[in-house]
């Protein structure tokens, strides 16, 4: 039961960040109804306690469960906030003959450090998504129960109220009704705090935002969601994208994740799709390509991954100049250029890429390597030769630095390696060529054929291994390569490998183009939709195939793939123009280069 109540709010709490690393949460859905409509609820996790056990008291909590599913950070408040315990997926605090409360805190948007971040309800996407494809939260859910006060508050950066909503629980009542907040009064909000009062014994599961998205077929919904998640990655005015949301601005940035954000951000502001205003795709464009050119490069590759050291970007300790990312990077912005038709930038572009020395790279078998050390100078002894997307990428880009490469090497397997799912996928993502039902050149493979029995390897994994699996009966698929479920390592799964235990749903996006049967593609998003895997942030990073357990990292590079997979499949089910597609088409750079493939 709902009772609203005049309480006085509590001291301006203390916001005592944690550490921001990873956070592992269990599956315990929040309501979603089907199909997504603007007149219906889609609901957002803020955070969802079902995690792995917690040590106690919560203060001692684990670095690496120190995010929310909106990518910002939290923490715990109040006199008596040691009080609180985190166990069994709930956290619960009992303050019965106890004159203080305790409760936590959420950034809705950013860190709680940056001040200049703030969610409006009105329009929770980031900047670039244009006002009339926003969705608009109308209201706040949560699922406890207990006996006492439980107050809900909303706050600015500056710690002003904006609105407060009080619950009084009876035992044996529990999960009070959803509460409607007015978007309009919510254009600047920060902070959502929960509150037990004095006298209280309060045990919550979730929080969550009640979200009306305004588009009524899944396809438009995976997009919207997806360029929502890749976005929020996005520093603005510097052209990088963090490697996670939740990590600070210039601390871990993502090369390649960069590329293909200024690629997704042209291609969804063509007239087809119009949910970037073009003006907004330029400028992000123009910002990502003059953040890669004053990056330090080595031979002329890249780095993966970047920091801010003394004002500029470097390459983080550690990591690699990189040939695939740097073909990524560098395809995503020619792309992108084309769509938007920047002709000058277009010939920077290509500058950059003609600056590459492969002759170090190039291996004894002919084979190109992964990239240079750290140091800049030693080449790594890995070199890209299995069949697949990565290495058609990277021999692209060859193609495109020289005038006279030599012979292109690949495997002739028609199998990416160990069957990870994205590496069949990544190279149409940029180029249409490899959805021709013929073999290419290098190869000798016919591309579409070798996908699309991948992809019916993917859907026959689950029944396979778990046939009474969540996965196996919803008909989800996808290994492919993500964090862990524990957000603590980084993980390769594959059709290949028998003991899987858990699905990367980008790859259903990036093969979804491919699929014979679209309405199959469809029904498994809104599966993903139902079960809390595809909320309006974007799709959770993993699951595990029992349904137990997700991840719901906001990552950029997988966001990245989400985005355009998603794209691709939005305009092929619908028989939109594919803008990315005929930009390919048009680079005689790029018809250069793919005659090595389709002569």
């Amino acid at each position: 039961m709902i009772q609203p109540c005049r309480l006085s709010s509590p001291m301006t709490p203390a916001l005592r960040p944690l550490p921001l690393l990873a956070l592992l949460f269990a599956f315990t859905p929040c309501p979603a109804e089907t199909p997504p409509t603007g007149a219906r609820k889609v609901w957002q996790p803020v955070l969802d306690a079902a995690a792995v056990p917690h040590p106690n008291p919560v203060t001692s909590l684990n670095p690496f469960v120190a995010y929310t599913h909106l990518g910002t950070d939290f923490g715990f408040h109040g006199p008596a906030e040691r009080n609180l315990v985190w166990y069994g997926g709930r956290i619960s605090v009992d303050l019965t003959g106890i004159d203080a409360w305790a409760g936590m805190w959420h950034s809705l948007a950013g860190l709680a450090a940056s001040a200049g971040e703030s969610l409006d309800f009105t329009a929770p996407y980031p900047a670039p998504v244009r006002a009339s494809a926003q969705p608009r939260i109308t209201s706040i859910d949560l699922e406890a129960k207990g006996a006492g006060t439980l107050k809900l508050e909303i706050k600015d950066a500056a710690q002003t109220l904006l609105w407060q909503h009080a619950f009084t629980l009876h035992p044996p009542d529990t999960d009070p009704p959803a509460v409607a907040v007015n978007p309009g009064a919510l254009r600047r909000a920060k902070f959502l705090l929960w509150t037990a009062e004095p006298g209280a014994r309060i045990s919550l599961a979730k929080v969550a935002l009640g979200l009306e998205p305004g588009v009524a077929d899944i396809e438009t919904f995976a997009l919207r969601a997806s360029f929502a998640k890749l976005a929020r990655c996005y520093s603005q005015g510097t052209g990088l994208l963090r490697d996670r949301a939740h990590v600070p601005h210039g601390a871990f940035d993502n090369v390649p994740a960069s590329g293909l954000f200024a690629l997704a951000t042209a291609a969804v502001s063509t007239p087809e799709i119009a949910l970037v205003q073009p003006e907004d795709a330029r400028r992000i464009l123009n910002e990502v390509a003059r953040a890669l050119e004053n990056i330090r490069k080595a031979g002329g590759l890249l780095p993966h991954f970047v920091r801010e050291s003394d004002g500029r970007h470097v390459i983080h300790p550690g990591t690699e100049y990189s040939t695939i990312d740097t073909a990524i990077a560098y395809q995503s912005l020619l792309l992108a250029a084309e769509i938007l038709g920047d002709a000058p930038l277009r010939s920077r572009i290509l500058e950059s890429i003609r600056a590459i020395d492969f002759h170090p790279l190039t291996l004894e078998d002919g084979t190109i390597s992964h990239g240079l050390r750290a140091d800049g100078t030693t080449v790594i002894p890995y070199s890209w030769r299995d069949w697949g997307g990565e290495s058609a990428l990277v021999i692209l880009l060859r193609g495109m630095a020289e005038a006279s490469p030599p012979t292109p090497v690949m495997a002739r397997t028609g199998r990416p390696w160990q069957g990870t799912g994205f590496i069949a996928e990544i190279q149409s993502l940029f180029h249409p060529d490899f959805d021709s039902p013929r073999p290419d050149a290098v190869s000798g493979i016919d591309w579409l054929r070798a996908r699309r029995n991948h992809l019916q390897e993917q859907k026959g994994y689950w029944p396979r291994h778990l046939p009474d699996s969540p996965a196996a009966r919803l008909a989800l698929y996808g290994l492919s390569a993500s964090e862990s479920v524990s957000g603590t390592s980084y993980l390769v799964n594959g059709v290949d490998l028998s003991n899987q235990d858990s699905l990367q749903p980008h790859y259903m996006l990036m093969a979804g183009a491919i699929d014979p049967d679209p309405a199959s593609v469809r029904t498994s998003l809104q599966h993903l939709a139902d079960q809390g895997w595809l909320p309006p942030w974007g799709l959770v990073e993993t699951f595990t195939a029992d349904g137990r357990h997700y991840l719901p990292m906001i990552g950029a590079l997988n966001a990245g793939f989400e985005a355009l997979g998603a794209y691709h499949f939005l305009t092929g089910s619908k028989r939109l123009p594919n803008a990315i597609h005929q930009a390919s088409r048009s680079l005689p750079e790029v018809r250069t280069a793919m005659r090595a493939f389709y002569p």
